[in-house]
C-alpha cells in the first residue's frame, strides 16, 4: 500500500477509535451514576434543546454549535470513504457547516471574554492560586477543542487537507470524551426536572408516623460522603462555561458568590487524592447565605448543573448544626411561635380587610377561590395596599373569594430556602389541613413565592389544588370582558414591568402581567433582561430576612436598569420586589414610583 494510502487509513481508524471513545466514556459515566439512558429521555431532551433553541439564548445557541460542530466534524471523518462516491453529502455537510462555523467562532470569543471575567470573579474572591490554575486549564483546554472543531470544519473544504482534519479530530475527541462525558449525562440525567422542583430530606410525616426514625433523618450535606450521585454527578458536569456567573445576582453586587467557583471547588476538592476536611473546608458560609435562589445559574446553565440543589444541601447542614446568626434564627423563631416571619399575632393577618367588604372562608364557605394574602401583604402596610387592589379587582369582576384571615399561616418559604426543611414542613402540614378541612380546590396568590410553594410544593404533602397567579386572573378577567378599564382612565404614565424570579423564570409567568398593564396604561417598556432573563431584586432565597455582605445593592443594579429605560415607574408583581425597588428608587433618588400590577389596574377600574 502506498504511504499516503497508508497514512488514510491509520489516521481514519485512530478517528474511529476516538469516536468510541466518546461513547464508551458516556456509557461508563451513564453506568457509574446509575443514569438511565432510553428513547424517552432522548426525545425529552430534545424537546427540552428546541424549547431553548427557540428561546434564542445567545449562549445556548453558542453551546449548541459547539455540540453541533463536533457532530458534523465527526460525520465528515467517519464518512470518508463514502463521501467521494456521493457528492451531494459531500456538498450538504459543508453548507450544514457554515452557520455552526459562525457558532463556533462566537463560542471562542464568549470563551475569551469569561476566561477575563471569571479572572476577576476569582480575584475578589480570594480564589487560591491551585483552584484558579486549574480553573484557566479547564477553560483553556475546552478553547482548543472548539479552536480545533472549527478548523476541522474550515479544513473539510480543502479536499487535500482532510487528513490534517481527521487528525485534528483525534485530539478533539479525546478531549470531549474525557471532558464532555459528565456534562451528556448530567443533562440527561436532569431532563424533566423543572426549576421549581425540590426534593425534601425526609417526610415529616413519615418521621411523626414511626415509618422513618429521626436518628435516621439525612438533612444536609456534612461531609464529602452525604452528596448525592446526582449532586456529585452536578458539580463534576461543571466545564466553566461561565454562564451561571455572568447572570448570578449575588457575583454582580460583589458577595462573596460565584456559582461557577462554587460547583468547581466542590469538584475539584472531591477529586483530591488526600482531602483534608468536608465540602466546608473549600466552602465559605457566606458564599452559601449570599444566594438568593432566583435560579439563574440553574437556567443559564447549558450543560444542566443543579447548582441551588448543593446550596440548599449545604444550607441545611449549616440550619442543623446552629450555625445561624441572630436575624437568621429570630426568623425561624418567629415562624415557630407565630407563624409568619414578622412575629406578629396571628389575629392582626387579615385586619387590612376591615371595611372592604371581603368575607373570611370561615363564613363564606361557598367561596370559589380562596385568597392567598401572605405574610408580607398581610403585615407589612405598604404591601397590605396591593392586597386590597387585588380584593377590589376581584370584587370588580364578580369572582367569588374568600380569605383565611388569622387561620393562615406562613407557607413555609422563607424557612425552606434558608435550608430548615423541619420547620418548612411543620407549616405546609398545617396549612394543608386547613384547606382540606375546608375542601378548598382554588387559590389566588398575589406573592409568587406563596405561588410556587401552593402550586409546585404542596401537592407533593397532600396538598393539591388549583393555584392562579394575581396577574393570571387579573389578564384573564380583562380578555373575558368581566373586568373593563374606560379609555379615559387608561394612564399616560410610562411603566417598565420587573419580573419576578419566582413568577416568570420559576413559573413562566411572562405575558399575562403585560396583558394586564396594556390595558391600563398607554405606554409599556421593556428592561434588557426580561421574561426568563429578569435579574432578580435580591430579597429572595430567605434574604429578605438577614443582611448578606455585598459591594453594591443588587436591588440597584435591577433600579438602574429600570431607570435606564425611561420610564416614569416600575410595575412589580411581588411583595418583596415591591418593598426592595421601592427602597432602592428612594435610595437613588431615581425619582421612580413603584407599584404593583393589581395596583394599576385598580386605579384604571371605572
Amino acid at each position: 500500500m502506498a504511504l499516503p494510502g497508508l497514512a488514510y487509513l491509520l489516521v481514519y481508524l485512530a478517528s474511529l477509535c476516538s469516536v468510541a471513545a466518546i461513547c464508551y466514556s458516556f456509557y461508563a459515566k451513564s453506568r457509574r451514576t446509575s443514569t438511565r439512558l432510553g428513547l424517552d429521555r432522548l426525545a425529552a431532551l430534545t424537546r427540552d434543546e428546541v424549547r431553548r433553541l427557540a428561546s434564542g439564548d445567545l449562549v445556548f445557541l453558542m453551546h449548541l454549535s459547539i455540540a453541533a460542530g463536533i457532530g458534523v466534524s465527526i460525520a465528515e471523518v467517519v464518512l470518508i470513504p463514502v463521501l467521494p462516491l456521493v457528492p451531494l453529502l459531500r456538498l450538504a455537510l459543508l453548507l450544514l457547516s457554515l452557520p455552526v462555523i459562525a457558532g463556533l467562532v462566537a463560542a471562542i470569543g464568549w470563551r475569551v471574554e469569561r476566561l477575563r471575567a471569571s479572572k476577576r470573579v476569582e480575584s475578589a474572591l480570594g480564589a487560591p492560586a491551585a483552584f484558579s490554575s486549574a480553573s484557566t486549564v479547564v477553560q483553556g483546554v475546552l478553547m482548543v477543542a472548539i479552536a480545533f472543531t472549527t478548523l476541522e470544519l474550515v479544513l473539510a473544504w480543502l479536499q487535500p487537507l482532510v487528513l490534517a482534519g481527521a487528525l485534528l479530530s483525534v485530539f478533539r475527541n479525546a478531549l470531549v470524551a474525557f471532558y464532555y462525558s459528565a456534562p451528556s449525562v448530567n443533562l440527561i440525567s436532569t431532563v424533566g426536572k423543572p426549576l421549581p422542583s425540590m426534593d425534601p430530606p425526609f417526610l415529616l410525616s413519615d418521621v411523626t408516623s414511626g415509618k422513618v426514625d429521626a436518628a435516621d433523618i439525612r438533612s444536609g450535606v456534612g461531609k464529602d460522603a452525604d452528596f448525592l450521585p446526582g449532586e456529585r454527578l452536578s458539580y463534576d458536569s461543571c466545564v466553566e462555561i461561565g454562564a451561571c456567573e455572568a447572570s448570578c445576582p449575588a457575583t454582580a453586587a460583589g458577595r462573596p458568590l460565584s456559582p461557577r467557583v462554587l460547583v468547581r471547588k466542590l469538584s475539584l476538592h472531591s477529586k483530591d487524592p488526600s482531602p483534608t476536611g468536608g465540602p466546608f473546608s473549600v466552602v465559605g458560609e457566606d458564599e452559601l447565605w449570599s444566594c438568593t435562589s432566583c435560579g439563574a445559574c440553574v437556567s443559564s446553565c447549558p450543560v444542566g448543573v443543579k447548582h441551588l440543589d448543593i446550596i440548599y444541601d449545604l444550607r441545611r447542614d449549616l440550619v442543623a448544626r446552629g450555625k445561624l446568626d441572630k436575624e437568621k434564627a429570630t426568623m425561624l423563631e418567629n415562624l415557630g411561635r407565630s407563624q409568619n416571619p414578622y412575629g406578629f399575632k396571628q389575629e392582626g393577618r387579615g385586619k387590612w380587610a376591615e371595611g372592604l367588604g371581603v368575607r373570611e372562608l370561615s363564613s363564606a364557605r361557598d367561596a370559589e377561590y380562596v385568597y392567598w394574602v401572605g405574610c408580607v401583604a398581610s403585615f407589612d402596610q405598604r404591601a397590605q395596599r396591593v392586597a386590597a387592589a387585588v380584593a377590589k379587582i376581584l370584587t370588580k369582576a364578580g369572582v367569588s373569594f374568600a380569605i383565611l384571615g388569622s387561620e393562615e399561616m406562613c407557607v413555609g418559604d422563607p424557612a425552606r430556602r434558608l435550608g430548615e426543611e423541619g420547620r418548612y414542613q411543620e407549616l405546609a402540614y398545617q396549612n394543608i389541613e386547613k384547606l382540606n378541612s375546608y375542601g378548598v380546590k382554588k387559590l389566588i396568590a398575589s406573592c409568587p413565592h406563596c405561588f410556587n410553594a401552593l402550586k409546585n410544593e404542596y401537592p407533593g404533602f397532600g396538598g393539591k389544588y388549583e393555584v392562579v397567579y394575581h396577574t393570571q386572573l387579573i389578564s384573564d378577567l380583562i380578555r373575558e370582558g368581566r373586568l373593563k378599564v374606560p379609555p379615559e382612565k387608561v394612564s399616560a404614565i410610562s411603566v417598565t414591568l420587573h419580573d419576578a424570579c419566582y413568577a416568570s423564570r420559576y413559573n413562566s409567568v411572562f405575558e399575562e402581567p403585560r396583558e394586564a398593564l396594556k390595558a391600563s396604561v398607554s405606554d409599556l417598556r421593556e428592561m434588557k433582561r426580561r421574561k426568563e432573563k429578569t435579574f432578580c431584586c435580591g430579597a429572595g432565597g430567605s434574604n429578605y430576612w438577614f443582611k448578606v455582605p455585598e459591594q453594591t445593592s443588587i436591588a440597584g443594579i435591577r433600579t438602574a436598569e429600570a431607570a435606564e429605560t425611561g420610564a416614569k415607574a416600575v410595575a412589580t408583581e411581588c411583595p418583596f420586589c415591591l418593598s426592595m425597588l421601592e427602597d432602592s428608587a428612594k435610595v437613588s433618588n431615581s425619582g421612580l414610583e413603584v407599584r404593583d400590577v393589581a395596583e394599576i389596574v385598580a386605579d384604571s377600574l371605572a
